[in-house]
């Protein structure tokens, strides 16, 4: 029996490669009490079998990572059916790392938040989180002095936190803004750097050389490697092999994590082609896509990057970051990446997620499922379990607005459903009218939903937009059809109040609606945010 066949069925997540079921119905504890745990060196890294027969269960697996797994999935089967029933799953990930990248520009996470982030990582089988944010300016600006012990002390918490849930966490130094490659010492404080990090308990480290300039900034590196992106990528290279040499035997990876500085694109350049040769073996090059934040990611894309960079391909996934435009949040499932990963240079894949922690776990969540298996990941499967896991008790009050902030990419229209009911009303049909009405009102309901808990306490100002904008649209519908006492003024007042907001809901749909049944000139859009 297919999970998708079973009465109560829903969303598992990451949904498992193979599972079915049987009739039997178990508590979750008598299950994990009888669980037997065999290690079988044949079943793939961080894959597990698991059967669940009468109330007793098994499974094999090869490592550590593998039998937590399957006790997330049992987990996630007894919450999705109210208990375990007979089940069996064979499963196992497609991609080898899997991960969370706090890599945005703006207000980086809270400890709490990070920690936080940890956990839900762990429970999405996520395996790595990747310390990266911009704004924190040891991490960038000053990358030579080393971490003061209180903030060190909150790396390691971190590296303790990640270690309790499966999680490898790894902190990104960015020395490449103010580096001169061409001096010993330089080489030698961003080691002693990393040493810091890693006496103090950080499993591994990364490098970064993205969001700089092209061609060297320093007179003596210009002297030594030349003025041009040939020039950059050499000295980057020789970056990555000395850090690498001088870290030998003291990482817990066995592989170095970096960042180019030209690392958006499929097509060659003297930089990527200096920088790829001069990489050590051991180097894999995070990459973001056919542009920084993309619609789309082909296979041919993939094998297009990897003819640039070689056998050694990570992706960077600007996905569901907002530092672009604060107004925006993305709330839906992944959508446009390919299926067809196996047997392609992608040795693994980070979600770079929203400034906001708690709305950026719809994105993560969906995200994940993708990253362990893209052969059969289902967009719509995988919001529905990303709404169940991330909202929780809230998922039913916050389901219009995760509906209309589902969008992806940027460019998409926000909610393309609202958008042709709104066009199909504008053109005379009543049914469209009605259905725009119902939507409406559910949006309009958001502004009664409690704020005291996370995630809609973070989403409060999207709450309260959707509310407002909602308002002005059932005001244009009352116009339209000649109802309530409706005026051209009141649609004006009530299109005021919803422009005045920060978050952006339905703001390419319900204003221009509004505006055209009221017969109002319209109003001038800014630019999104750089």
């Amino acid at each position: 029996m297919r999970e998708d066949d079973t009465v109560s069925a829903a969303p598992l997540l990451p949904h498992p490669r193979r599972i079915e079921f049987g009739a039997g119905r178990h508590p979750l504890a008598d299950v994990l009490a009888s669980l037997a745990e065999v290690h079988d060196p044949a079943v793939p890294a961080e894959g597990y079998r698991l059967r669940v027969h009468g109330g007793r269960g098994e499974v094999r697996a090869s490592g550590a990572r593998g039998f937590r797994h399957a006790r997330t999935t049992l987990a996630d089967v007894a919450a999705v059916h109210g208990a375990v029933p007979d089940v069996t799953v064979d499963d196992a990930p497609m991609l080898a790392r899997r991960g969370i990248i706090e890599g945005f520009y703006g207000e980086p996470w809270s400890h709490d938040e990070r920690r936080s982030a940890l956990r839900l990582a762990g429970r999405l089988k996520l395996n790595s989180y990747v310390y990266a944010p911009k704004d924190d300016p040891y991490h960038r600006v000053r990358w030579r002095e080393p971490y003061p012990d209180d903030e060190l002390a909150l790396l390691a918490d971190l590296a303790r936190e990640g270690a309790d849930h499966g999680v490898d966490v790894v902190v990104a130094l960015h020395p490449a803004g103010s580096m001169v490659f061409s001096d010993e010492a330089e080489h030698d404080l961003l080691a002693a750097k990393a040493r810091q990090l890693l006496d103090a308990g950080v499993p591994d480290v990364a490098l970064l050389f993205d969001d700089v300039p092209p061609t060297p900034v320093h007179a003596q590196d210009t002297e030594r490697f030349g003025d041009d992106g040939r020039a950059l990528g050499e000295a980057h290279a020789l970056t990555v092999r000395r850090f690498g040499e001088a870290l030998t035997g003291r990482r817990a990876g066995s592989e170095l994590l970096v960042v180019p500085m030209d690392y958006a694109g499929v097509a060659g350049s003297d930089y990527r082609a200096a920088f790829a040769a001069g990489l050590p073996d051991e180097a894999l090059v995070w990459w973001t896509g056919s542009d920084i934040v993309v619609g789309a990611i082909t296979r041919d894309d993939i094998d297009d990057a990897a003819a640039v960079f070689g056998e050694r391909l990570l992706l960077w996934d600007n996905f569901p970051v907002n530092d672009f435009d604060r107004g925006r949040a993305f709330l839906g499932p992944l959508l446009g990446r390919t299926a067809g990963v196996e047997g392609s240079a992608l040795r693994g894949a980070w979600s770079n997620p929203m400034v906001e922690y708690a709305p950026g776990g719809f994105g993560i969540a969906a995200f994940a499922d993708w990253a362990w298996n893209p052969a059969d990941y289902e967009p719509a499967r995988a919001a529905r379990a990303a709404l169940r896991i991330i909202a929780g008790d809230q998922a039913q009050a916050l389901a219009p607005l995760v509906r209309t902030l589902s969008s992806w990419p940027p460019s998409a229209p926000m909610d393309a459903e609202l958008e042709r009911l709104a066009d199909d009303s504008l053109a005379g049909s009543d049914a469209a009218a009605a259905d725009l009405r119902t939507r409406l009102e559910e949006l309009h309901a958001l502004g009664l939903v409690t704020t005291e808990q996370e995630p809609a306490r973070s989403l409060a100002p999207w709450l309260r937009a959707a509310a407002d904008m909602a308002a002005a649209g059932l005001v244009a519908l009352d116009l339209r059809d000649a109802r309530a006492g409706a005026t051209v003024a009141m649609v004006e007042a009530a299109l005021t109040r919803a422009e005045t907001h920060h978050a952006k809901v339905a703001v390419d749909v319900v204003p221009r609606f509004a505006r055209t049944v009221a017969g109002l000139q319209e109003r001038a859009v800014e630019p999104a945010d750089a």
